[in-house]
């Protein structure tokens, strides 16, 4: 599923590429050319940021279908007989697991929402700034005022 979401992101910014590959680029100053290399850094920073809450998510869910196999066999060796049995289990390890089932699915669901604001914001993006053309110089004068301020 999150494979499948990725690729989706993937082929709208290929088709808008392909879609602003259509038309004169735009040529803009070095302050539009600030706005559309700041929004590029900010979407790099916050895809690698979901591309790591994906792979918790992902371990997080592995290891619940994990824990779910386990439960399954513990379940089946308690039996249907003894309900005290059967109660205890529940208590201590299908309720946890169910709360942490629960705090899984809302964590899935958090990062749907936000990967859907990314994709958005993509293509706000590529709207703005696909297809510009602008002087070296600006470009290379803005990559100079980012180094000055990473320095002390």
């Amino acid at each position: 599923m999150k494979f499948t979401t990725f690729s989706a992101i993937a082929a709208a910014v290929f088709v808008l590429q392909a879609a602003h590959a259509q038309t004169p680029a735009k040529t803009v100053n070095r302050d539009q050319l600030r706005v559309c290399m700041n929004s590029e850094s900010d979407l790099a920073a916050r895809r690698q940021a979901m591309d790591a809450r994906n792979k918790v998510n992902n371990e997080e869910a592995a290891a619940i279908r994990a824990e779910q196999q386990e439960l399954t066999e513990e379940r089946k060796r308690i039996g249907e007989d003894d309900a005290t049995k059967i109660e205890r289990f529940m208590n201590r390890r299908a309720k946890p697991h169910n709360a942490r089932v629960k705090v899984a699915q809302d964590k899935a669901e958090a990062f749907r929402v936000d990967l859907e604001a990314l994709n958005k914001a993509l293509v706000a993006h590529n709207d703005q700034c696909g297809g510009i053309s602008f002087m070296a110089e600006d470009k290379e004068a803005i990559l100079k005022e980012r180094e000055a301020a990473k320095k002390p």
